[in-house]
């Protein structure tokens, strides 16, 4: 037999070996699909995981009478070639589809009892600095926005080291600054390392999550107040819902506000973890999660006062900005100005102006 016939006769037999399996295993299931594998992870089997799937709507108040306050916000968005024609586009007004960072709840809250809410975007042709004097520097983009600030928040971290410096400068002014990170936040080196530092907060690596008792799914954790918690941020907090956590904690002298709750286990060792994921170190208030202040988590368990609390925090501050000339102004608390009004996620704050301030 030739070589040519050989392969022939083995190419007929392999052909119909395959074809004819093929036949009998569609003969096998024509009455119908074999059934699916018994699927082993617990923490899709249990129904009593789902805590509360109808949480109805969240009431973010604050307490706070403090004078008109302004709070920047850097919603962590990469420098590009222009600008939303409205920076609070960012933020979610104007639609979800356009938000980089919705937090409406806070932005809301804030611009209801009479602050000021400022967008920072840093602007690709403003990056270099003005050489001063004697070769010296003038500010960066966010210090000169800063400088006009009693408050940060910040879900950014790859700032340089004049921007940590000018970060540093504005807390020990008296300007109270909220940190929200996430679990993959701590990888961002050196940026990540770098505020933290300044802060005064640290960040673990890895994602806190809870098979046994949790919000819709084993990764939205409930955070709830620790023995010793700052009452101010805890007023009205049993738990809060963070939806992708992270530890945090300090380096100087501080408190550990909210742990998650019993049962939580970290990624990255699978072991059982109480490391706290909100501290604070006086003006610095740190929390390892950065979506809990979106309007569809504002609405689980006690995130919304949670929020309100943070909105207090905010503007419960010493700082006195720069005035004319580099004098300070003049201090001392007045009641809040501007609209007032019922406080939730969903109603629309007035009509900001195309500079990014609100209030």
């Amino acid at each position: 037999m030739s070589d040519a016939t050989k392969l022939a006769v083995a190419f007929a037999v392999t052909l119909a070996a395959i074809t004819g399996g093929a036949a009998l295993a569609g003969y096998v299931t024509a009455d119908g699909v074999a059934p699916s594998p018994e699927i082993q992870n617990e923490h899709y089997l249990e129904d009593d995981l789902v805590a509360n799937d109808t949480p109805g709507q969240a009431n973010v108040e604050m307490e706070s009478t403090a004078r008109s306050q302004t709070v920047l916000v850097d919603p962590g968005v990469e420098p590009r070639g222009s600008v939303p024609a409205t920076p609070f586009a960012l933020l979610g007004f104007g639609g979800p589809d356009v938000a980089d960072r919705d937090v409406r709840p806070l932005a809301n809250a804030l611009i209801e009892n009479g602050h000021e809410v400022d967008v920072y975007v840093p602007d690709p042709e403003q990056q270099r600095r003005a050489a001063g004097p004697a070769g010296t520097r003038g500010p960066t983009q966010l210090g000169e926005r800063l400088a006009e600030a009693d408050a940060f928040v910040t879900f950014r971290t790859d700032y340089d080291e004049a921007e940590l410096d000018e970060i540093e400068s504005f807390v020990e002014s008296g300007g109270h600054v909220i940190l929200a990170t996430e679990p993959d936040a701590a990888f961002d080196q050196p940026g990540a390392v770098g505020l933290d530092a300044t802060l005064g907060v640290t960040t673990e690596p890895g994602y806190v999550y809870n098979m046994a008792e949790n919000d819709l799914n084993y990764q939205r954790v409930y955070a709830e107040p620790t023995g010793d918690a700052d009452a101010a941020l805890t007023e009205g907090v049993d738990r809060a819902v963070l939806p992708s956590a992270t530890p945090v904690g300090t380096t100087v002298a501080g408190s550990a506000v909210l742990r998650p709750n019993e049962g939580s286990e970290l990624s990255t060792t699978r072991a059982a973890t109480e490391a706290p994921l909100l501290v604070r170190t006086d003006g610095v208030v740190a929390v390892g999660d950065s979506d809990f202040l979106a309007p569809e988590n504002a609405r689980r368990a006690d995130t919304d006062a949670l929020i309100g609390n943070l909105a207090d925090f905010l503007v419960s501050n010493d700082r006195t900005p720069p005035g004319p000339g580099g004098q300070q102004a003049p201090t001392g608390p007045s009641g809040p100005t501007g609209p007032t009004g019922p406080t939730g996620p969903d109603q629309p704050p007035a009509e900001p102006p195309e500079n990014g301030t609100a209030g």
